[in-house]
């Protein structure tokens, strides 16, 4: 018997081998990304909490995203932003959004104060403006994404945060860039809205899809081989 392979094939089969070999190489480096990733953040969150200063002297919201911090300031309960659609316990709500200007100077940040269950605008918590000191989660504003409608300000209804808008909603000014989502201890009481620690738990699939790739392109080795091995002529 002989390896006797047909051009046409071979054209064929070689870029598709390769392709999929670089598919796989990709998926495998994309794990180590998101790994590396998940880490980060999950070292970020039991790490020790920034306060105001070296919140602000960050180069960038994402060099500190997820850090701890501890923030005092008047939290300005009386303005609250409702942020639709969130999930929490599989069951479907929104999140408070309040302002709080922080102490010295410092400008305003927006406080995730957590989520509540579903139901009309007058059902969000509110209060008056108070003078507090609050742990939480440092975010990262991030862009929406084509399929989410615009924000509604004049009906309250927020469908992604944006630090403009909702300056501008509560008449307030100086923002500092990104957001606190407030921690599990702000809702020591047990009532809502729930803060919570965010979630590092990041979907992370990418070996199983560089198997895939792989082994899509053993199969296909084996077929082009089986394919093109002859018996030689007696």
């Amino acid at each position: 018997m002989r390896f006797q392979p047909k051009l046409w094939a071979t054209l064929f089969a070689v870029p598709a081998f390769l392709v999929l070999l670089g598919l796989g190489t990709w998926q495998v480096q994309r794990l180590a990304w998101k790994t590396d990733l998940i880490e980060t953040r999950t070292q970020r969150i039991a790490g020790p909490a920034l306060d105001i200063e070296a919140l602000l002297s960050a180069v960038s919201p994402e060099e500190v995203e997820y850090r701890a911090v501890t923030l005092s300031g008047v939290l300005h309960n009386n303005r609250p932003f409702r942020v639709l659609n969130r999930v929490y316990n599989a069951t479907q709500g929104a999140h408070v959004v309040v302002p709080m200007v922080l102490d010295g100077g410092h400008g305003t940040i927006m406080v995730d104060r957590g989520w509540i269950p579903r139901g009309p605008l007058a059902d969000i918590p509110t209060g008056s403006a108070v003078a507090v000191t609050l742990d939480g989660f440092v975010r990262a504003y991030t862009s929406p994404n084509a399929f989410l409608p615009a924000n509604e300000p004049d009906q309250n209804n927020w469908f992604h945060m944006n630090e403009a808008e909702m300056l501008a909603a509560a008449g307030l000014k100086n923002g500092v860039g990104l957001y606190v989502e407030a921690g599990p201890s702000t809702n020591a009481s047990g009532r809502e809205p729930v803060g919570a620690v965010p979630d590092v738990n990041l979907r992370n699939s990418h070996l199983q899809y560089a198997g895939t790739w792989y082994l899509l392109a053993a199969v296909l080795l084996v077929i082009f081989v089986i394919f093109h091995w002859r018996k030689e002529d007696s």
